[in-house]
């Protein structure tokens, strides 16, 4: 029913609007504003940014036909996506970190993950998306922890322009024959601005070389609301409240785990925010902004494993129940300061409060021991952090801009109950209260974590800014790592309380241009981090490991976005990651930890306007990667000793349309994966096979 309604109401639109063509005036096309960015929470010009940053526009998101936020990001150079076993599950690595080392956030925001082997997912539809921006390298300065791999921030849509505005889409993907629509109602009325949104994603299983993968279906739903109230013309105050509910299946296509799935039938965040910016207080505070927020993110999951008795020595059947609810409020106030003409300085203080509310339950069967129990326990916490922050810029002669920043965060966690029983279903053995070995551990830590950054850029060349930088990165052990066991896909992870915080001092130099049909974003980059947090084996081909700081962890590479707009209306194209990454442990060291050498996307572009008809392009191009090894990865290396994905390309055709007297109508398609190539980029899953997409979407 949801289904129907959204292409009714997108063919409704459409009607209207061509119906309205004719009353339309030529000044009133519909323009794609000019983006800035706000990597340094300041608004700025990209070329202006002293970052290695990439956007995903509202542009590039309105053509897209992507399932979800990790498909309009897999792109991006220094980005890995992470499937999980499943479409709906996606998070991303970027510059090799792993996925907790990604900060996610929305409008500046945390998405909130106290309980999780892989870090936040990306939950957000992509049609409440105004843009992205990916900020690579480490932003703990101005965001704190786990931003050591870099930040994703989602820009959500807010008013508009005009009193009443709207836009729809709806759109099929061939890969796993599901149907997605969006619809919003947005504007601006004397002094208001306001948005409503709903969109509503029902995706199949995942169509493979190999056919449909088990258990890869997902559907989800994001509704969302927007207020704000213009005071004057510096003072603006508003609100907001997105919701987001989906019901996630991931599974296997490895050889003995076809009957592994996960199964989550609910997992859904909502947030309610309220904000106040005010500009031009004085002539040294052009900018005042105070946000506070509360957020809740809750789970419901079974994993099931059934293994095969042919592939492992010990056949069972274990089922992991879980109900986890974190729970957050958020306040972040900011200050700019302009300390003359050559000086402009942020500062400001964060604070986050953080709970969680976890129930477990597992009923577990073996042919072997003939036993069959269910063990239920509880686990309560919390944790809350205060930091304060300073960066600022100052411009030098001769075309030079200093950069720096300082952050100081207090850390404070507390895992306040861990109880539990288990029983045992024939009835022949008492049940047995659970200690710290079943149910993890109680107990507190906190933390002081100071960070610096400094960077100098230089724009004496038009069009050419150079860029070096030094920055510290941090991140602070989760209450999963320090105090609670997991035991999901047949594997148990066990805690460690003793974990100290991960520390990581990064060096960049990158070069942007943009003249003369040309566009250039290159940047080299190395990463030492120590204290580095991963799980190794307590014994050897074990697959129960263990949290535990390694010694060291390098990471270097370059990344390159460089295309050219030619007169002939061709635009050639590439964006190319070359990386390695090296981790050293107790005298070992291993580069095969799972990231490819050579990763990207290279392609040609064809585009031509057909005066006031109709604007067309087409897109031929390859996404590429080389051969992946990785040692690290004990759990699903445990046969064969590690993990190793063949190279892989693919061809691939985008084309897209852009029609109507404002241009206000699109219609893009695709089709991926031409040659049905075979291939993985992360555990249990291929990748789509050949498959085909389509979307529609207006605006009125």
């Amino acid at each position: 029913m949801v289904r129907k309604f959204f292409f009714v109401l997108t063919a409704a639109a459409a009607c209207l609007q061509w119906t309205g063509n004719a009353l339309a005036q030529d000044g009133d096309r519909i323009e794609t504003p000019k983006v800035t960015v706000t990597a340094t929470k300041v608004e700025k010009e990209i070329e202006d940014v002293p970052a290695s940053v990439s956007i995903i526009t509202e542009e590039d998101i309105k053509k897209s036909p992507a399932r979800t936020v990790g498909e309009l990001l897999q792109d991006v150079p220094g980005i890995q996506v992470v499937n999980s076993g499943g479409q709906g599950l996606k998070r991303i690595s970027m510059r090799g970190e792993g996925v907790n080392r990604t900060l996610v956030l929305i409008d500046g925001q945390q998405i909130v993950e106290n309980k999780s082997m892989e870090g936040s997912a990306l939950m957000i539809d992509p049609s409440m998306i105004e843009r992205i921006e990916v900020t690579k390298g480490p932003s703990s300065v101005l965001y704190g922890s786990n931003a050591i791999g870099g930040v994703i921030n989602i820009i959500t849509k807010k008013g508009g322009g005009k009193p009443f505005q709207g836009d729809v889409s709806a759109s099929f993907n061939g890969a796993s024959s599901g149907f997605a629509e969006a619809a919003s109602l947005y504007g601006s009325a004397g002094g208001f601005e306001y948005r409503i949104s709903a969109s509503y994603n029902d995706q199949k299983k995942l169509r493979t070389p190999l056919g449909l993968a088990p258990n890869t279906s997902f559907s989800q739903g994001n509704y969302g609301a927007y207020l704000a109230y213009n005071i004057s013309e510096d003072y603006k105050v508003g609100l907001s409240y997105d919701y987001f509910k989906a019901d996630i299946m991931s599974g296997s296509q490895a050889a003995g785990y076809e009957n592994f799935y996960v199964d989550i039938p609910e997992w859904q965040r909502q947030k309610a925010a309220a904000f106040f910016e005010g500009k031009n207080l004085a002539s040294f505070m052009p900018r005042l902004r105070a946000d506070l927020f509360w957020q809740e993110n809750r789970k419901k999951m079974r994993n099931h494993v059934d293994i095969d008795p042919n592939v492992v020595y010990m056949p069972m059947i274990l089922d992991n129940y879980a109900d986890n609810v974190n729970g957050q409020w958020g306040l972040s106030i900011q200050s700019d300061w302009a300390a003359g003409d050559h000086t402009y300085i942020i500062a400001g203080y964060d604070f986050a409060y953080n709970t969680l509310d976890a129930d477990t339950e597992a009923d577990t069967s073996s042919q072997f021991s003939l036993t069959y129990y269910n063990k239920k326990s509880k686990n309560k916490g919390y944790e809350y952090s205060h930091a304060l922050y300073a960066q600022g810029e100052s411009y030098l002669p001769l075309d030079f801009t200093l950069n720096y920043g300082v952050r100081w965060t207090y850390n404070y966690s507390n895992m306040t109950k861990a109880e539990g029983v288990q029983i045992y279903k024939d009835g022949t053995i008492p049940p047995k209260i659970l200690g710290p070995d079943d149910l993890g551990a109680v107990g507190d830590f906190s933390s002081n974590a100071p960070v610096f950054s400094a960077g100098i850029m230089w724009q004496g060349i038009e069009n050419l800014t150079v860029r070096f930088n030094f920055s510290q990165g941090f991140r602070s052990p989760t209450l999963q790592e320090k105090y609670l066991i997991s035991s999901m896909g047949g594997g148990t992870i066990y805690p460690n309380p003793n974990l100290k915080p991960e520390k990581s001092n990064n060096f960049e130099l990158g070069f942007r241009y943009g003249g003369y049909g040309v566009n250039m974003d290159a940047v080299y980059f190395l990463s030492l981090a120590d204290n580095y947090i991963a799980q190794e084996p307590v014994s050897s081909g074990s697959n129960t490991t263990r949290y535990k700081n390694v010694s060291s962890a390098l990471t270097h590479g370059a990344e390159l976005a460089l295309s050219y707009e030619s007169p002939l209306s061709l635009k050639p194209y590439a964006s190319v990651t070359v990386m390695q990454r090296r981790y050293e442990d107790a005298g070992k060291t291993t580069w095969k930890t799972g990231v490819p050498l050579v990763s990207g996307r290279a392609g040609l572009i064809y585009s031509h306007s057909f005066r006031n008809a109709a604007d067309f392009k087409i897109d031929l191009f390859s996404r590429f990667a080389s051969e992946t090894e990785d040692t690290l990865d004990t759990v699903h290396a445990e046969y064969n000793g590690y993990l190793k994905y063949s190279s892989w390309a693919t061809a691939n055709i985008a084309m897209g349309v852009d029609f109507g007297e404002k241009r206000q109508y699109s219609l893009s398609a695709e089709v991926n994966n031409i040659f049905n190539k075979l291939y993985q980029t992360s555990v249990d899953i291929y990748e789509p096979g050949v498959f085909a997409s389509v979307k529609f979407a207006a605006r009125f």
